[in-house]
């Protein structure tokens, strides 16, 4: 009798697993979790057009706390990407990618693909399509065991590939503690809360007057010159007001794109100062959020 019964509950646990990973939203939320609380080791592949770069990935977790290497495999450089950052120092886009209100499947289209493999582990599909056309789409293909995203495209609203990270090899086997005085960290400033955010914002000398609906205050400027960055949970990207006399010549409207990634530069009428927006959006977006821009009398 005992014997059936766990059988029993064995068999209700893999139910209940399986209802699970067939929701894209616990698979995001999932992968949120994954990718900065595993430790686990690899090289990847970063695919724009026909220009193909790698890198050594080391990623280690030790006492709740985050040390990364990231090597390019084409030249001898190297950088210490995290070092010592706390798994607890949850930042607006894994709060919104872990939130219960369901935030992004009111921007974005959620559905499960199909499962397959990556670097010879199996991987879950999760398809992830804009409502709108101010956002890009993703495919992201999240390693079975760890929901570690393990290949991650970007399309454009055709579903064509902007850009495309691949890990050729995955490894989850720790090898040795990661030590590495030499390499540069890359600086990292806490996450300010909500209120925090929403105060540094109203009392900036200038602000987009429009992003798409979805999009909250990611990374607060404290003083005049700096960013304002803005993410959806998904998507990112980055707002700057410069002075025209940091510019050379005469500047003037312009649009460039690499792989997913789109700038556009926008001299604001009758001020004398210029709007660039980067990221991971459409060109009308960027265009439309640095058009936007208010300047504080």
């Amino acid at each position: 009798m005992l014997r059936k019964k766990s059988a029993h509950a064995v068999w209700l646990l893999f139910l209940a697993g399986a209802a699970w990973a067939d929701q894209p939203r616990e698979w995001l939320e999932r992968m949120s979790h994954g990718h900065r609380e595993v430790s686990y080791q690899g090289i990847v592949s970063h695919q724009v057009e026909d220009r193909l770069t790698s890198y050594k990935v080391i990623h280690q977790v030790h006492d709740g706390r985050e040390f990364e290497l990231l090597q390019p495999l084409d030249t001898a450089d190297k950088q210490l990407v995290r070092k010592g950052h706390s798994i607890h120092c949850v930042h607006p886009a894994e709060r919104l990618l872990r939130g219960s209100e369901p935030t992004l499947s009111r921007h974005y289209d959620l559905t499960m693909g199909d499962n397959g493999w990556v670097a010879g582990r199996e991987v879950v599909t999760v398809n992830v399509v804009p409502r709108d056309v101010f956002r890009l789409g993703y495919r992201l293909s999240l390693d079975l065991v760890t929901g570690v995203p393990l290949k991650t495209e970007t399309l454009d609203q055709q579903d064509r590939v902007l850009e495309r990270f691949q890990f050729m090899m995955f490894d989850t086997t720790e090898q040795g503690q990661l030590i590495d005085s030499q390499a540069r960290e890359v600086s990292h400033r806490e996450p300010a809360s909500a209120a925090d955010r929403a105060l540094l914002l109203a009392k900036m000398p200038w602000k987009p007057g429009w992003i798409p609906d979805g999009f909250t205050l990611a990374e607060p400027g404290e003083g005049a010159n700096d960013a304002l960055s803005f993410t959806d949970g998904i998507s990112t990207f980055s707002v700057f007001l410069e002075p025209v006399s940091q510019f050379d010549d005469s500047p003037l409207a312009a649009a460039m794109r690499s792989g997913a990634t789109v700038s556009y530069t926008y001299p604001l009428p009758d001020a004398d100062f210029v709007a660039t927006v980067i990221g991971e959006v459409p060109l009308l977006t960027a265009e439309q959020v640095a058009k936007s821009l208010v300047i504080s009398p």
